[in-house]
């Protein structure tokens, strides 16, 4: 996802996933960003924590929190598998669940409080959660997240 652009430091925003048919290919329901926000005061100066498009705002790392339950609706008359991973942002994939779910039942992923970094300034992708489905358009998706910048990660050099 491309890097989010503030006028300050961004408080978490709430996200709302909800997808119709889960594609049988990973699909990814939630991925953090990192953030430009001003710092024309230069407090971090590193070049490494500059944003590369404007030398007047640095790059403050990013996360992703899921908030409830990821919810799975099977709504086929037959059996149903649905596969939950997270590819971090170094690329490494693990996976969470794979769960089958009977038909016209829901499966409540327990992920509340399961949080995404992005923390690399170089890296093109943060921590993301990824899902597919057995069968194409079958299973139906549901959860709440919110996103923002990790305050708590200052760039190096703080």
């Amino acid at each position: 996802m491309p890097r989010i652009i503030t006028r300050e430091a961004a408080a978490g925003r709430p996200i709302r996933l909800a997808i119709a048919g889960l594609a049988t290919a990973w699909t990814t329901i939630l991925e953090a960003n990192d953030f430009s926000v001003p710092d024309e005061s230069l407090r971090w100066p590193g070049a490494g924590n500059r944003d590369p498009l404007n030398a007047l705002r640095r790059i403050q790392p990013g996360f992703a929190l899921i908030e409830s339950p990821l919810m799975f609706h099977n709504t086929s008359a037959a059996n149903c598998w649905v596969e939950i991973q997270t590819l971090t942002e170094a690329g490494v994939a693990v996976l969470q669940a794979r769960v089958t779910i009977p038909p016209g039942d829901t499966y409540t992923h327990p992920a509340p409080g399961q949080r995404l970094l992005k923390l690399t300034l170089a890296s093109a992708n943060g921590d993301r959660m990824q899902v597919r489905a057995q069968t194409a358009n079958v299973i139906h998706l549901t959860a709440a997240a919110s996103e923002g910048s990790a305050e708590q990660h200052q760039p190096v050099g703080v």
